[in-house]
């Protein structure tokens, strides 16, 4: 099972490591990051979702709060893994590379949905999320960084299917 796992992993690896100094080249490696990211959290593996960010990473959630380190962003997936209402939907907006491939940023709108803590019901909230990527030379991508604020004047209804909008 652990050799599938790896095999499956082998082409979004290498290609976490490709670039070159093109740009577009680089947008196109991290955002195929992204996706194998989102197929980890539909999977419920932590190891997959957690290993993008970098030892260092910081996130700021939109409430504000901000998480210290790939090891505390970690646990705080962890805990969202167990939530059966969690889902993240992403749809890229923008993007920019360095010519140097090193350093990246890109953004995209986010349905984040989780389990209203009263009710239990589904509960999404639209936001943006802004990632500062960097590659140290012959190194994969890690994320340094992760802004998420809630998107203005949009309020997902409760109980809403992020895939059904997400389709719309």
């Amino acid at each position: 099972m652990k050799k599938l796992t790896l095999a499956a992993l082998a082409p979004a690896l290498m290609l976490t490591a490709c670039g070159g100094g093109d740009p577009e080249e680089t947008i196109a490696a991290i955002r195929h990051n992204e996706t194998a990211q989102l197929q980890s959290i539909e999977s419920g593996d932590l190891v997959g979702v957690a290993r993008l960010y970098a030892d260092e990473a910081v996130m700021i959630r939109p409430d504000g709060t901000t998480l210290m380190g790939g090891a505390e962003i970690a646990n705080a997936y962890g805990d969202l893994l167990e939530d059966p209402n969690f889902a993240l939907v992403s749809e890229p907006v923008d993007g920019w590379a360095s010519t140097g491939d090193d350093l990246a940023v890109v953004t995209s709108n986010v349905d984040f949905t989780t389990s209203d803590p009263e009710t239990g019901e589904a509960v999404t909230m639209p936001m943006i999320s802004q990632t500062v990527w960097e590659r140290a030379p012959g190194a994969s991508w890690k994320i340094v960084s992760t802004y998420n604020v809630a998107r203005a004047g949009e309020a997902a209804p409760a109980g809403a299917d992020p895939e059904v909008e997400a389709a719309d």
